[in-house]
């Protein structure tokens, strides 16, 4: 990629024509969902030829069609069957979403990730910091393996759900002792640590770039990293079921999309948006070849830069906004600030089949509620699991309510905010 990243502009969308057009072949011949729905509506691979005006006789794929269709979007491919892990996120809306993954797709989103951060000057063996969502209670064959991935990439990592002042002190000592050239993190979670190395004192911690992902990166917020850390902070934009999909080069005019691996749309009614216009992000992963994500909806709004070319010499299409989750920080009793995402490790339990949507409203260091939009009924040990992760997060007196809802409304703005605070500002 470190390569195909210089392509020109026609060279870019031959590569990702040809992807797409193997990607589909091969739904047609080992995947069901798709089996079905292109005789359904008379779709052969070949309609994709000699351009893509075809692509939008294929249906959006939205995440109650996996929901419902789960098991016939897994390929049917023997070996392909044997390459594959279960993932599960609760996406941009709340809404959970259990997947499946091949050990390609997985292989391309690390490269994807090298590529991205080498924009600003990250060379293989340089040290990175990561503020990052942690498994809860880990198994010693996955603390191992966590282990040896950040030993061969030369990372370490701070909780992003236990951003204690000590464990905060602890990660500004180690980003100086090992000289860490990239902060990578959600954006929030990263504002917390920046805000915490200003009260602090601890001069030199500095990095040669700052990439935010998973959430939405307000300018303010953007503008108070780089003072803090001086440094410029990249905005990265993707997801845990389709990779990375944009980010910023070093010259901030927008977020790149990388073409070779993701296929992106953005709608409005149904059709493609004018440049700059806003619309519903529609993406066509071209690498996981296990469970095809083909025309998915995302659950985002974004708009494509009107600008033609960018100073950094690549020619893949930018984004020139992203309109993604929004976060809001939460606070533990013990002082310590929580993501407010729910997307990491210790809320797996979120993303069970039986819950389709859910929000977060912390009423006070002893109160959560959790809204709920069931899809069936909830096992008893989903909720004694949540249960288990507020106490683990928030500490043993907090308690949790759960509210049974039918719906939960959107922002005015159309987006989701699945974790809310109710707290005053420390």
């Amino acid at each position: 990629m470190n390569c195909t990243q210089w392509l020109s502009r026609d060279e870019l969308e031959a590569l990702q024509h040809d992807k797409l057009l193997r990607l589909v072949e091969y739904a047609n011949q080992y995947i069901p969902y798709y089996q079905r729905i292109f005789k359904e509506i008379g779709f052969q691979p070949g309609d994709l030829e000699p351009d893509l005006s075809n692509l939008d006789t294929l249906p959006v794929l939205t995440k109650a069609l996996i929901r419902d269709n789960y098991q016939d979007l897994i390929t049917t491919e023997p070996e392909r069957r044997h390459q594959m892990s279960q993932l599960a996120t609760s996406g941009s809306t709340g809404e959970p979403l259990t997947f499946m993954q091949d050990n390609n797709f997985r292989d391309v989103v690390t490269a994807d990730i090298q590529r991205h951060i080498s924009w600003a000057g990250w060379q293989l063996g340089d040290s990175q910091a990561f503020i990052w969502g942690a498994k809860l209670d880990p198994t010693i064959r996955q603390r191992l393996r966590l282990a040896w991935i950040d030993r061969v990439w030369n990372r370490f990592q701070m909780d992003a759900f236990a951003l204690s002042p000590s464990a905060m002190q602890a990660f500004a000592c180690q980003t100086l002792r090992s000289n860490a050239r990239i902060l990578f993190g959600y954006p929030t979670s990263i504002q917390v640590f920046a805000r915490y190395v200003r009260s602090n004192l601890f001069d030199g911690v500095t990095f040669d770039g700052v990439f935010t992902t998973a959430e939405r990166l307000l300018p303010v917020v953007r503008q108070e990293i780089e003072e803090i850390f001086h440094t410029r902070v990249f905005n990265r934009y993707g997801t845990l079921e389709l990779g990375g999909i944009a980010c910023e080069c070093e010259s901030h005019l927008g977020l790149h999309v990388s073409v070779e691996n993701n296929l992106v749309e953005i709608l409005v009614d149904g059709a493609p948006s004018d440049l700059g216009q806003v619309g519903e992000v529609v993406v066509t992963n071209l690498n996981n070849y296990g469970m095809p994500f083909i025309r998915y909806q995302v659950g985002d709004f974004a708009s494509f830069s009107a600008e033609s070319s960018c100073p950094c010499g690549r020619s893949a299409p930018m984004l020139a906004s992203v309109e993604g989750r929004s976060v809001e920080a939460l606070r533990a009793a013990n002082g310590s600030m929580v993501w407010g995402g729910f997307a990491g490790a210790p809320w797996r339990c979120l993303t069970h089949p039986s819950i389709r949507q859910f929000q977060v409203n912390q009423k006070s260091l002893k109160q959560m509620v959790f809204r709920l939009v069931p899809s069936g009924e909830i096992p008893r040990a989903v909720l004694d699991e949540i249960r288990y992760a507020v106490r683990h997060t928030f500490g043993d007196n907090c308690t949790v309510e759960f509210k049974f809802v039918d719906e939960i409304a959107p922002l005015p703005s159309g987006k989701h905010q699945y974790a809310v605070s109710e707290l005053n500002e420390p």
